[in-house]
């Protein structure tokens, strides 16, 4: 018979059944709740299923208390992936799915949203508008043949310019933030905490790395976390300066990621999350990226509720235009709490 549980912290025994289900992403792993509760303070809820003293199936989830957005219980929030892990259709799929409603419906949650990377059992429609960009990996020869000549020369151009890129971790951190807060605030959005990502390297461990793209100057104009899971390489958050785009150190950073997932034996290289025909979609799709689909859930607790805000963002059109004007500073000092309310 199915039991529902809450894990003990740094119960070891989550993590080994992620390492070992074919369908696991890195969004499922327990260290994601020591981050996001130390970054911005969201409380862990997150579920496991049982079966005979074994664990069948996971769930990690957060409950965000937002002053501007509301009660959600998402899965999980900032990543790409989560939802429940669990074979597809399976009982402990749906007592898992039941339980977090229960949970929202104890913690007076409107909605739930579950960032399934796969189709689920669940009686319920997933969304189609989001996609990741997945490129296959093969040698680092091959992969470079490969690429459209476009891509080729733009990184071309970036060496030509004496762009150099540099590996490293926690020590590589507040270069990494310079650039991504200050393309954050270029862009319009508030950027995630310093914590957030520091936390990151520190539960992560090797898993988290730092990539930096220098100039001729030794001044970081480009900067990316990535993430190792399996076979995979992930580049979730990447940033480069305005004032050195004619230096291309974008495309040396994605080529520097894409030739190190090369060399190391990484199969797959993951450029994140993307909506159909963006403009980011098409960015990724010029590398050779193909979509594949995002089936995110969204259980909805409360008849009538506001849609979520990773739903719905067509209300912030004026608010991205004031804040490309706000100094770094002041974006800086109050974008991180507007970003931890924020789940996408």
């Amino acid at each position: 018979m199915i039991e529902i549980v809450r894990p003990e912290p740094g119960d070891k025994t989550w993590d080994r059944f992620v390492e070992q289900h074919p369908d696991a992403t890195i969004a499922h792993l327990s260290a994601w709740s020591a981050i996001v509760h130390d970054a911005y303070g969201h409380q862990s809820l997150s579920l496991a299923a049982v079966d005979d003293g074994d664990i069948v199936g996971v769930l990690p989830l957060v409950l965000m208390k937002s002053r501007l957005f509301g009660r959600r219980l998402v899965s999980m929030p900032f990543l790409d992936y989560g939802g429940v892990l669990a074979e597809h259709g399976s009982a402990a799929e749906r007592a898992l799915a039941d339980a977090a409603l229960a949970l929202a419906r104890e913690h007076g949650v409107a909605s739930i949203g579950l960032r399934q990377r796969g189709v689920t059992g669940l009686d319920v429609t997933p969304t189609d508008d989001r996609v990741t960009m997945l490129m296959p990996l093969a040698s680092e020869e091959a992969v470079w043949k490969a690429l459209p000549s476009e891509r080729r020369n733009r990184v071309r151009k970036g060496h030509k310019n004496a762009l150099v890129a540099i590996w490293g971790g926690s020590e590589l951190l507040d270069d990494f933030y310079r650039v991504w807060s200050v393309n954050m605030r270029d862009l319009g959005s508030p950027a995630h905490s310093r914590a957030f990502f520091a936390r990151m390297l520190e539960e992560l461990g090797g898993s988290a790395r730092v990539l930096l793209v220098r100039d001729s100057a030794h001044r970081t104009v480009g900067a990316a976390m990535c993430l190792l899971f399996r076979d995979a390489i992930l580049v979730p958050w990447v940033s480069s300066l305005r004032e050195a785009f004619a230096l291309c150190p974008n495309f040396v950073l994605y080529w520097e990621a894409i030739a190190f997932g090369c060399r190391e034996g990484y199969r797959m290289f993951d450029f994140g999350r993307s909506f159909r025909d963006r403009g980011t979609y098409e960015f990724k799709r010029q590398w050779g990226a193909v979509a594949d689909p995002l089936p995110w859930v969204f259980l909805d607790v409360v008849a009538g509720a506001p849609p979520a805000v990773d739903r719905d963002a067509s209300s912030w059109g004026r608010l991205v235009e004031a804040w490309k004007r706000l100094p770094v500073p002041v974006a800086n000092f109050v974008g991180p709490w507007i970003r931890g309310q924020v789940p996408n």
